[in-house]
């Protein structure tokens, strides 16, 4: 179980061309399972695969915007609404290229929610 301390703290995303993104511990690690797979104790997690800085800015920022719209797991049918709605715009505002890059950094980061919403 983590510890209190893991849930407020950030973790770095260092990405193969060396830019590290700054995320939430505790958002992180519900979304990502590589973070997860780290452990509270880790604070920087290699991000493996040719997925760049600005790519897992943009998940991250997508995580963060998510979060902020169905905020609980135990979500409100009316959440879940309101959190499938956020996903289609979304994904309706990607261009081809976008979304290929958010699918490989999606696979890579083991976010299977991030995943699911392109299938």
């Amino acid at each position: 179980m983590a510890s209190a301390a893991w849930q407020e703290e950030t973790v770095v995303l260092r990405c193969f061309d060396g830019t590290e993104v700054t995320a939430p511990a505790r958002l992180a690690a519900g979304r990502s399972g590589l973070v997860a797979a780290a452990g509270g104790g880790v604070r920087v997690v290699e991000v493996p695969g040719n997925v760049s800085g600005a790519v897992v800015a943009a998940v991250v920022t997508y995580w963060e915007a998510r979060a902020a719209v169905a905020p609980s797991a135990s979500a409100s049918a009316e959440e879940d609404r309101d959190a499938a709605g956020f996903d289609g715009e979304f994904v309706r505002g990607l261009t081809h290229d976008e979304r290929i890059d958010l699918i490989h950094a999606a696979h890579y980061l083991a976010d299977e929610g991030l995943f699911s919403i392109f299938s």
